[in-house]
């Protein structure tokens, strides 16, 4: 994972070049920019370098350790509640001219309630890690810790269990079933998870009341648009009341005020209901209220914006 991270002298370097506002004030008493500094500590803290190393790295260029320390103490949460880990994945299809690389050792840590978006290229391997994070594929190499249960480990029952109650999937194409309405299509994987049809239906209309769609809850499918469409799937994602929501190009076919619109709603669902939220996106203009943006080229993490 070295070669992902920001090497300590250029980042040294970028830290001393800031230009702080205000140069006449001490940067450690103003807020503004004291949450610049917090920032560059973070930067390196997500980066995985060691309280030690964070210490040795600012107290070097004089920033005071009763600071440092303060903005490691706040930090510690994120290392505390990582709620996926992904460990050195490779994967690679066997094709009739050869092997083909899709994802080359990369490793990465989601944290509880974390807004992440996974942008690039199309073939940059986006969706396969995200096929792998749900356990619709597997890894040719590699680990990835979910609640710190490695997933390849699972047997076919728990595989089976982890993607009924673990992950909840929004895909680029809506997946409504075309005879079930609104209320039906919400309360379709409650009834797969053991709810009565009652219960189920209840549920289904407060998710809908949510959504702001009551107006549409006995339409089917095709009398919706797209953004109505897929505002359905993302309500059926949170039926599932599952940890993690993993979201696959869902804005591919909206145009981008309707994108927008998911993307907020998404956020919402991510700040309301604590869920972890992992997005994948070509689009620069939806990666703009996440919490962290993983830029993935020919299989491999080239830049990660926190």
């Amino acid at each position: 994972m070295q070669d992902q991270l920001i090497p300590p002298v250029k980042l040294t370097q970028t830290i001393q070049a800031t230009k702080f506002e205000s140069p006449s004030l001490d940067p450690f008493r103003n807020s503004e920019q004291k949450d610049k500094l917090f920032w560059y500590i973070k930067k390196c803290y997500l980066q995985q370098m060691s309280d030690e190393d964070i210490i040795k790295q600012f107290t070097g260029i004089g920033w005071p350790i009763e600071f440092i320390n303060d903005c490691l103490k706040k930090l510690s949460v994120f290392r505390e509640n990582i709620v996926i880990g992904i460990n050195g994945i490779t994967k690679i299809f066997e094709t009739e001219s050869g092997s083909q690389t899709i994802l080359d050792d990369v490793s990465l840590d989601v944290h509880k309630g974390e807004f992440l978006a996974i942008t690039g290229r199309s073939g940059a391997g986006k969706s396969t890690l995200l096929n792998l994070i749900g356990l619709l594929d597997e890894t040719t190499k590699g680990s990835i810790f979910v609640n710190g249960n490695n997933i390849f480990g699972f047997s076919e029952k728990q595989k089976v269990q982890y993607r009924l109650k673990m992950v909840s999937y929004i895909f680029q194409f809506f997946n409504l079933i075309d005879n079930y309405n609104v209320i039906e299509n919400i309360a379709f994987p409650l009834k797969l998870q053991g709810y009565s049809k009652k219960k189920a239906i209840e549920k289904s209309k407060e998710i809908i009341e949510f959504l702001n769609m009551e107006q549409k809850a006995h339409q089917y499918p095709r009398k919706l648009s797209g953004g109505e469409q897929q505002r359905v799937a993302i309500g059926r994602a949170m039926a599932k009341d599952s940890l993690i929501i993993l979201a696959d190009e869902p804005t591919a076919h909206l145009d981008l005020k309707n994108g927008l619109a998911v993307i907020g709603l998404l956020r919402e669902i991510n700040l309301k209901f604590a869920k972890t939220v992992i997005l994948v996106t070509h689009e620069k203009d939806f990666t703009k209220d996440a919490d962290s943006v993983v830029l993935l080229s020919d299989g491999k993490i080239k830049d990660v914006e926190i």
